[in-house]
């Protein structure tokens, strides 16, 4: 969410006051619905990161453990990571991913999550996303900058 925000406002000056201007996601939802986005927006960038560890044709021990730990941190219940063990036993779906992004926000957010999701180390990993990128309809730019402050190199 940082990431967003700061490509969202790069080119201005931040007021810490204004508890409005903060992304949804690093404020407390201020409705029903504000509430309901967050909580879709949080299943999106779930499904990307185990779409990006599904990436190079299989899920490896590390990148389902980078899964379990960020799940852990979230105070995830049995109920989610039942649905996580789920979603990592479906096919690769990159398509389905792109489609339910409702705005470039979330699509940063689902871009940075999948590329903390995996270590990019393999062909296919950097192809999807590329894919993933292309899809979201990201700026070269703001991948870059996604890229650059999460201190991930870049596709090469």
């Amino acid at each position: 969410s940082l990431a967003v925000s700061a490509i969202k406002n790069m080119n201005r000056p931040a007021d810490v006051n204004d508890t409005n201007a903060m992304p949804l996601g690093l404020r407390e939802p201020q409705d029903d619905s504000e509430e309901q986005a967050l909580q879709n927006t949080s299943m999106v960038v779930l499904r990307a990161m185990i779409n990006a560890a599904k990436s190079d044709g299989q899920i490896d021990q590390a990148e389902m453990q980078r899964i379990i730990e960020k799940l852990q941190e979230a105070g995830a219940d049995q109920e989610a990571r039942n649905y996580v063990m789920e979603e990592m036993g479906k096919p690769l779906d990159l398509e389905s991913i792109i489609r339910d992004v409702p705005d470039p926000e979330v699509g940063a957010q689902v871009y940075a999550a999948s590329l903390l999701s995996i270590e990019v180390d393999t062909v296919a990993e950097q192809d999807y996303l590329r894919r993933l990128a292309q899809g979201l309809q990201l700026e070269p730019e703001a991948v870059a900058r996604i890229h650059q402050m999460l201190g991930v190199s870049q596709l090469s």
